[in-house]
């Protein structure tokens, strides 16, 4: 469980942070420095995808839960009989969660391969760094695993992006409802100064005063190197009937260490954290003699199965044996640009850009790339239902809506998730 974590913490916001004043102004994130080409020679009416992947890096022991998806898509679509008339082409290049190595993977797929569109990349941080260069080079790019809340306002920009996974704005708003659903009206939250606490902290004061929350301005930020004591004595005197950390395990234990040595650990104040701290890893940092100190903990995370979705997808993954890390959703981002360009009746970018979101707002729904493709064929609109979400609502280059997981520390200090019944869905 402890490995899982890990990758998925590298795959919310990638391997480095940028600083706060880089994530507020929107103008020193790590972008790759574009070409000047924005033609593109290679509309020529057969769809080829290519994949950014980490085939390399520290998310590599599970590449095939991002490739297989991408694959089982390919092959549904050939076997209903391609796209616009012909086979869908596929090429894969390695992401290696490095910006230099996803540079380079896209600079080959676009003009080595000729794709049309990029399914990818697999971290949040990588795509921040993609983003504008999908604009300039003119490829659509979705991803099925970057949640990073702040690549909404790039996408928006960028216009060839999009994205299957929910955004941390949403998780902020589960959040949010689990602590007033315990009954928690006075909560304090701690968080690095990062590019992933502090946004996610202020979307979760916010989504708390939406939920009738009237004292939820209590945020204390905590810097490298910042002694944690005196951030817990800060927070404490605030008279908090609930602890919320925002982060990881090794930016968080350092403050939960603090606040068991004043009497007030997760056993003797109810304590919640961001999807980050569902780790069994947490525990042992912050006291190896007796990770159970953390035991009650609780905290929401995306649902990796929500609850009343059943997509033949599903059984297909599970039959490979390959282990779902974000599978359905990049399944999802395949089929769904196979689909803009069956709508589009081209393999131009501009086009298939143009209809992506038609797909999801449509009156015929389907679940199924044969099933959607002979309605739009028959010139009906659809709405297509995923496996990894109804896409119930859509918010321009990304869902409105997600179900979440609530999980609980157990005594052995390993995370424990509710039953599907209990999982919260937002809005």
């Amino acid at each position: 469980m402890s490995h899982r974590r890990r990758i998925l913490s590298t795959i919310a916001i990638g391997i480095t942070t940028v600083s706060v004043a880089a994530c507020s102004s929107g103008s020193s994130h790590p972008v790759a420095s574009p070409t000047t080409t924005t033609t593109r020679a290679d509309v020529d009416g057969a769809l080829t995808l290519g994949q950014l992947a980490p085939l390399t890096g520290p998310v590599a022991t599970i590449a095939d839960s991002f490739t297989v998806p991408v694959k089982l898509a390919v092959d549904e679509m050939n076997f209903a009989g391609g796209v616009n008339g012909k086979p869908v082409g596929l090429a894969v290049a390695d992401d290696g969660s490095s910006l230099t190595t996803a540079t380079a993977g896209f600079n080959g797929l676009v003009d080595t391969n000729r794709v049309d569109a990029i399914i990818g990349p697999s971290t949040s941080q990588l795509a921040l760094g993609l983003i504008d260069r999908t604009r300039t080079r003119r490829v659509v790019m979705c991803s099925g695993s970057n949640s990073y809340g702040p690549i909404s306002s790039a996408a928006a920009r960028s216009g060839f992006y999009f994205r299957t996974a929910p955004s941390d704005h949403l998780q902020a708003d589960a959040l949010a409802a689990l602590l007033v659903a315990d009954g928690r009206h006075r909560p304090v939250i701690l968080t690095p100064r990062d590019s992933y606490g502090v946004p996610f902290a202020t979307e979760l004061m916010r989504a708390l005063r939406t939920h009738g929350v009237r004292d939820a301005s209590n945020i204390a930020i905590t810097s490298p190197g910042t002694d944690a004591t005196r951030t817990v004595d800060q927070a404490l005197a605030r008279r908090p009937d609930a602890i919320v950390l925002i982060g990881f395990p090794a930016t968080s234990a350092p403050l939960l260490k603090s606040l068991i040595a004043k009497g007030k650990g997760p056993l003797q104040i109810p304590t919640y954290g961001s999807d980050g701290l569902q780790s069994a890893d947490l525990g042992a940092l912050v006291d190896p003699a007796n990770p159970a100190v953390v035991a009650s903990m609780k905290g929401t995370t995306p649902a990796g199965a929500p609850a009343g979705i059943d997509h033949p997808f599903n059984a297909r993954l599970f039959a490979t044996g390959v282990e779902g890390f974000f599978s359905a959703s990049t399944y999802d981002c395949t089929v769904l640009v196979g689909l803009a360009a069956v709508a589009a009746r081209s393999d131009d970018p501009r086009r298939i850009r143009d209809r992506f979101a038609a797909n999801l707002t449509g009156k015929v729904p389907c679940t199924t790339f044969l099933e959607c493709s002979n309605a739009l064929k028959a010139r009906k609109t659809i709405h297509y239902r995923g496996a990894s979400s109804a896409f119930d609502r859509w918010q321009g280059t990304e869902p409105g809506t997600a179900a979440y997981d609530v999980w609980t520390l157990g005594l052995d200090a390993r995370p424990v998730l509710a039953a599907p019944g209990g999982q919260i869905h937002v809005p």
